[in-house]
């Protein structure tokens, strides 16, 4: 078990291939919290400017944590 680790560990990779993995991995995120986003916008609807600008990335970013706040408050 462990000479399987150690050979998971040693692959070296180029930096194109982590920006790659780092891509692959945050798409679905990203796609997540837009739609979170989309469904629970009605916190947004009085603001307006920079202000929503930031609360929009910040709900598109933070969705998980908003999630578990929407849970645990309802």
């Amino acid at each position: 078990m462990l000479t399987r680790i150690r050979e998971l560990l040693d692959v070296e990779l180029s930096v194109g291939e982590l920006i790659g993995i780092g891509v692959l991995l945050a798409g679905p995120y990203l796609l997540i919290g837009l739609v979170w986003s989309s469904t629970h916008a009605q916190s947004l609807h009085g603001i307006r400017g920079v202000e929503l600008l930031i609360s929009l990335i910040g709900s598109i970013v933070l969705w998980p944590a908003l999630m578990v706040a929407n849970v645990c408050l309802t």
